[in-house]
């Protein structure tokens, strides 16, 4: 379960961090439309970011892709509450909700990773 955990926060963040770049962009362009051009047209982020017209959506969709499937691995694994796992899923398409999630989910599992815990051989008990 550890190791599930570890997965869904790396990519909560990733695609956290990829949705604002995403946000960013748009935002740019929509700023860029208003100075009269067409939005399918300005190249938002791609200004200062070579490709990230392309790039910078493309990379959010397989993060966003990748996060469900670990949200998804996640929730088998540890049987949180299916609604709340819907949302936690959901929170990687609203800024800063994967950030959110992330602190919650952990917040739930790591108690329960703390009381199921094993000592490794030879290690000192306290």
């Amino acid at each position: 379960m550890h190791s599930a955990l570890t997965r869904y926060r790396f990519l909560a963040w990733a695609t956290g961090v990829f949705l604002l770049l995403l946000t960013l962009h748009v935002l740019v362009q929509l700023w860029q439309v208003r100075d009269g051009g067409s939005f399918s047209e300005e190249p938002g982020l791609g200004r200062w970011l070579p490709g990230g017209r392309t790039w910078i959506p493309v990379t959010h969709g397989y993060l966003y892709l990748a996060y469900v499937v670990v949200s998804v691995d996640l929730w088998l694994r540890t049987r949180l509450h299916t609604v709340r796992m819907i949302l936690v899923v959901l929170a990687g398409t609203v800024p800063f909700m994967s950030f959110v999630a992330e602190r919650w989910v952990t917040a739930q599992l790591l108690p329960r990773l703390r009381a199921n815990s094993v000592p490794l051989p030879g290690a000192a008990v306290r």
